[in-house]
C-alpha cells in the first residue's frame, strides 16, 4: 500500500473568496501493481465520473488507502479522522501524466493518487492517469481458454454473446435493463481479453529476465478433481 511523505506548506487563492489560503501538500508513493484502473472505449470515457465509478467498484481499496493516510499523518492533525468524515469533504481532480495517450480502444486506463491536498476545509485527491492498449488476440491465431467441465453446463464461447450489431444506434435503447446487461456484457468480454494479454506481458517478461519459458512442471499441477490447464 502507499507510503505519504511529509506535507509541503504553501498558501493557494480559495477561487471562491479569493483569499490566500494555507494548503498542506501531501506526496504519494505508491507501488505500480496496486494503481485502480478501469477499461474505456474511447477517450471520451475518461472523466471524473469514470474515477468515481472506479472508486466505488473498488470500495475496499478506497478505504484502505483513506485509512493508510490517516494512521501514517495523525501526528500532523489536531484531532483524529474518520474515513466516513473525509468522504464528506473529498474532492478529486483528474489529470494526464506525462506519457502521451495512445489512439488506440479499447483502452486500459490507470490511475494514479499523485498527491493529497487540504485547503480550506476541502480534501482533495489529484489523480493522474496513465494508459495502455488492450492487445487483443489475432483472431486468424485464435488463443484457446481452459474449459471447466460442469455437469449440466455447455461451454460458452464469448465471441458469440448478442452484443448488437456496430451500426445500432446507441441513442435507441429499449429498457434501461437491457442497456445495463449489454454494458455488461461488453465489460466482460473486454475484461476477458485484458486478461489474455496481462499474461502475455507476464510470460514476456519472465523469459526477458530468465532466457527461457516456463515448463509445465514449473506451473502446473494435477488431481484426481481437478484437469490440467495450460495457457
Amino acid at each position: 500500500m502507499p507510503t505519504f511523505k511529509a506535507p509541503q506548506y504553501t498558501k493557494i487563492v480559495n477561487p471562491k473568496t479569493g483569499v490566500n489560503e494555507p494548503c498542506y501538500t501531501f506526496m504519494v508513493d505508491f507501488n505500480a501493481d496496486e494503481y485502480l484502473s478501469f477499461i474505456v472505449d474511447n477517450k471520451s470515457d475518461i472523466s471524473l465520473q469514470s474515477v468515481q465509478k472506479c472508486i466505488l467498484d473498488n470500495i475496499e481499496w478506497w478505504n484502505t488507502f483513506i485509512n493508510k493516510f490517516l494512521e501514517s499523518s495523525v501526528k500532523f492533525f489536531s484531532k483524529p479522522y474518520t474515513v466516513e468524515t473525509i468522504n464528506k469533504i473529498t474532492k478529486h481532480t483528474l489529470s494526464i501524466l506525462n506519457k502521451p495517450t495512445i489512439e488506440t480502444y479499447p483502452a486500459n486506463v490507470i490511475l494514479v493518487p499523485k498527491n493529497i491536498q487540504i485547503s480550506g476545509g476541502i480534501f482533495t485527491i489529484n489523480w493522474g492517469y496513465d494508459m495502455e492498449p488492450m492487445i487483443i488476440p489475432d483472431l486468424d491465431n485464435e488463443v484457446t481458454l481452459p474449459v471447466l467441465n460442469i455437469e449440466g453446463m455447455e461451454e460458452l464461447n464469448i465471441d458469440e454473446l448478442p452484443v448488437g450489431n456496430s451500426t445500432e444506434d446507441v441513442l435507441e435503447i429499449d429498457s434501461p435493463t437491457k442497456f445495463y446487461d449489454k454494458q455488461r456484457v461488453k465489460e466482460a468480454r473486454l475484461k476477458a481479453k485484458l486478461a489474455v494479454y496481462k499474461a502475455q506481458r507476464q510470460m514476456a517478461q519472465y523469459c526477458e529476465k530468465y532466457g527461457n519459458d516456463i515448463s509445465d512442471s514449473d506451473t502446473d499441477y494435477t488431481s484426481e478433481e481437478n484437469e490440467e490447464v495450460q495457457i
